[in-house]
This record gives C-alpha cells, structure tokens and sequence, in this order.
C-alpha cells in the first residue's frame, strides 16, 4: 500500500510540474519545414515517438512528455501522417496504429511498454528518480500505469458513449 501512495504521490508531483512548467516555456521552432526538410533531420539525435495524434489521451500525454522534456531529446510524430513512413520506411502503419512505438537514437524500434519505460529512463525529470524506479516493483507499477494508459485509449475508440473521454 505505501508503495502505491508512493508512486501516485510521485506521478502526481511529477504532472503538477509539467503543467506549471508548460505554461511558462515558448516554443520559438513554430517554423513550418517541408517533408525534405522534416526527411532529412538527424534522426539519430532524437528519441522519435510515432503516437496517435486523435487520441485525447495521447495528446494530452504528449504534452506530458513534452514539458518534462527540458533537454529537445524526444520529437513526435503521428502514426497517420504519410512523413512517418518516408522518414521511417521500415514502420509498418498497421503495426502503429495498434500501440505506441519508438526510433531511438540508435535507429531501434521499440513498441508498446518498452517506449513507455524508455521514456521514463531517458526524460530529465524522471532520470534523477531513476535508481527508485529500477526494481521489481516499481516494473510492476509502471507496468500497471502503462496498460492503464492503453485502456484510455481503448476505451476512446470503442462505440461506448461511457468513456469519459469521449466528452473532449
């Protein structure tokens, strides 16, 4: 029990930053490229994760991720827009569209949980949390968050009108 309220507590803090730290950051790169352009970025500097950009929940995670992200190192893309597969032709969209997936630096493909955990490993935020976080069950917990998230964005796509995001 004291290690759930750990991880709500640390969770929590870790969003209320995010938000108050994401009202406060300009984004001055607002310059719109062309698909060479976009093509020819250095995807080894970044961590690039293909997310589902109609998704609310995705959205709203993005954010998250972005405002935590106080070093530039990850860069999203949508998993619907055409660009994705011509900077990543070895993405297959099907495979996408069924759950997160990442490009890391080093040109690997993650899916699934292992972008959720190398997010958490690689954001500024959560690095310095990171000897907490490496353990049996903070995996269990993180891996309790994880399917959670993919829950959410379950429940967005199915014909219930019961899912509160559907009210976005």
């Amino acid at each position: 029990m004291k290690i759930k309220l750990f991880f709500l507590i640390l969770f929590s803090l870790l969003i209320s930053f995010s938000e108050v730290r994401s009202e406060s950051i300009t984004d001055t790169s607002l310059k719109t490229i062309t698909d060479k352009e976009l093509c020819n970025v250095d995807k080894t500097k970044y961590f690039w994760i293909i997310y589902d950009n109609v998704c609310p929940y995705c959205v709203e995670s993005k954010e998250h991720i972005k405002a935590l992200d106080w070093q530039g190192k990850f860069k999203f893309l949508s998993f619907r827009d055409p660009i994705t597969y011509k900077m990543f032709p070895h993405l297959k969209k099907e495979e996408c569209e069924k759950d997160i997936h990442m490009v890391t630096p080093t040109g690997e493909v993650l899916a699934g949980y292992e972008v959720f955990r190398k997010i958490i490993d690689n954001l500024t935020a959560t690095k310095l949390l990171n000897p907490l976080l490496n353990n049996d069950v903070a995996e269990v917990k993180l891996k309790e968050i994880y399917e959670k998230l993919v829950k959410e964005r379950s429940c967005y796509y199915s014909m219930s009108e019961t899912c509160p995001l559907k009210k976005h």
